[in-house]
This record gives structure tokens, sequence and C-alpha cells, in this order.
């Protein structure tokens, strides 16, 4: 349905007001505003993981310096024999490249390389570790695969799936 011009031109002062009224921000009393947004569900407040891991990093911290200042005074030597040999070994009979990762390499696919055990089927390598907890992982041709005969550690928050071993003290409990 056309209008007529002159119907239009009378209309345009009218439609323009209310374009800009409409543009307007509305007017809202505090009372309102405060009544309505009590109403409103508030989201989960975050927790302040810094504050919570603040303690175990000191004592990391801690336990870091007195590591190194005991470390001083033994010879390289002692510290080499404190260092168990490990083997590490995982069938992937159709894999390419095979390489050993975990904590005590910084995860690093190049540092620990596997080789072929002589069924072809099985990749093995022997490495010293020290005492301790270590997690780790096979880097099966890009892919990170857990040990199945190792205890499977508690993921990370990357979801990156990893086995640990506990290394014992030579000659110790």
């Amino acid at each position: 349905m056309t209008r007529p011009d002159s119907d239009v031109d009378e209309r345009a002062p009218v439609l323009e007001q209310a374009i800009a009224e409409m543009r307007e921000g509305v007017s809202v009393r505090d009372e309102w505003r405060a009544q309505l947004l009590s109403k409103l569900p508030t989201p989960p407040r975050r927790r302040r993981t810094i504050a919570l891991w603040a303690p175990v990093g000191l004592a990391a911290a801690i336990c870091l310096a007195v590591g190194m200042k005991v470390g001083k005074t033994r010879s390289e030597s002692s510290v080499e024999s404190a260092a168990s040999r490990v083997r590490f070994s995982i069938r992937a009979p159709l894999a390419a490249r095979v390489s050993l990762v975990g904590d005590f390499d910084r995860w690093d696919p190049a540092a620990v390389p596997m080789r072929r055990d002589g069924d072809g089927e099985t990749w093995i390598v022997d490495v010293h570790l020290p005492p301790g907890r270590h997690v780790f992982a096979y880097a099966v041709d890009g892919d990170l695969k857990t040990d199945p005969y190792a205890a499977r550690a508690v993921e990370d928050d990357f979801g990156v799936p990893s086995s640990v071993i506990v290394v014992a003290r030579v000659g110790g409990r």
C-alpha cells in the first residue's frame, strides 16, 4: 500500500522524534535496578588457586634450596651412583618412532629415543633415574601413551595421559 507524498512528509518529523527517543537510554530508578540485580543468580565464585598453592610452592622452594645445598656437598660420582638404571619398554609393532618422555626430561620427545628390541615389536631404553616418584609416558609416533603395566598418574590440567614409577634408593628401602 503506497501513501501519498504529503502523508509521508507529515509523519517524517514524528517518526524521527520517536526514533530519537528509542535510541536514548531509558532511565531506571536505582532501587528498581538493585532489586532486579538481587534476584538474578550470581555466578559461582572462583577459588583463588594461587592462594591455595602458595604454601605448596613455598615448601617446594625450601626443599629445592635444601637439596641444592646438600647436593653441593656430594661429589658428582656419588650422585651418579645414587641413580638407578630403569628399563622402560612398550609393545608398539607398527610404530616408526618411539621415545620416553617425562618429568625427568621436561617432556621432550627428542631427549630419550627408544630402540627396537630383537623381537621387532617391543621398544626399549635404559635410563638412570634418581630415587623418587617420576611421571612418564611414551611418545609413539607423536601420540602419548601410558604404560599398561605401571600405575596411572593423576591427570594434569592439560589432559596428558601419564604413568608413574617410583624408584627406590640403591641398597635402601
